[in-house]
């Protein structure tokens, strides 16, 4: 079971991980600065990252925090849910090692953190989460002729073609100024690319067989 979501493999949201701590919401300013940002044992960057999100529209801070870290807070509350938590990251880390030598697992954490990206970019021109899925779906549609299958369980294959593809996405908006109305079709055209290419090899996308879903960690 799923307690809190884990990023890429890698992360959590320390407000994620505040509110599952059942912590006082209104003391999450004083309780990351405390334990994130001036704890002298925490080291930006390598323990923690910072980034703005907005709540009931304001702007507020979260926090993308290793497990190792998020262990550790945990176990500062002294809590049965603290306790709780810090078996649940250790037995994800456990899961993690194991999944690491699954190449097909390591193709898809790599898509994973590449769609992120996309995210990040397509919020960046003034886009909304809502308009990053529809501008991946319309990509994944295309890539299948028509109704696309989930990511977690495509083949190796299929999964590095579309990581690919929204990496070409990505550098193209890392090198230019686009419209959010143009990302779409830069992503539809680049998973195009993909499927042409798959298709003049005797491969239709929609034709390869699909392998066991995919678990993330946690369940």
């Amino acid at each position: 079971m799923e307690l809190i979501k884990i990023y890429n493999g890698a992360t959590v949201s320390a407000r994620e991980l505040y509110q599952y701590l059942e912590l006082n919401k209104a003391h999450w300013k004083r309780w990351y600065t405390k334990n994130i940002t001036q704890n002298p044992y925490a080291i930006e960057n390598e323990d923690w990252e910072g980034f703005t999100i907005m709540v009931n529209g304001n702007k507020t801070m979260d926090f993308a925090i290793t497990l190792d870290f998020a262990k550790k807070l945990a176990m500062l509350t002294r809590s049965k849910k603290g306790e709780e938590i810090r078996e649940y990251f250790i037995r994800c880390e456990k899961t993690l090692t194991e999944l690491k030598q699954n190449k097909r697992f390591e193709a898809f954490l790599k898509l994973e953190n590449t769609k992120d990206k996309l995210r990040s970019n397509i919020e960046g021109i003034g886009g909304t989460y809502d308009d990053y899925l529809q501008i991946d779906l319309a990509g994944r549609r295309v890539l299948f002729n028509g109704e696309p299958v989930a990511d977690a369980e495509l083949p190796t294959l299929l999964i590095k073609g579309r990581d690919f593809a929204t990496e070409i996405t990505n550098s193209q908006l890392d090198k230019e100024n686009h419209a959010l109305d143009e990302v779409g079709q830069l992503n539809k055209d680049n998973h195009s690319s993909i499927r042409e290419t798959l298709l003049s090899k005797g491969l239709k996308p929609e034709d390869l067989p699909t392998e066991d879903r995919i678990k993330k960690l946690g369940e």
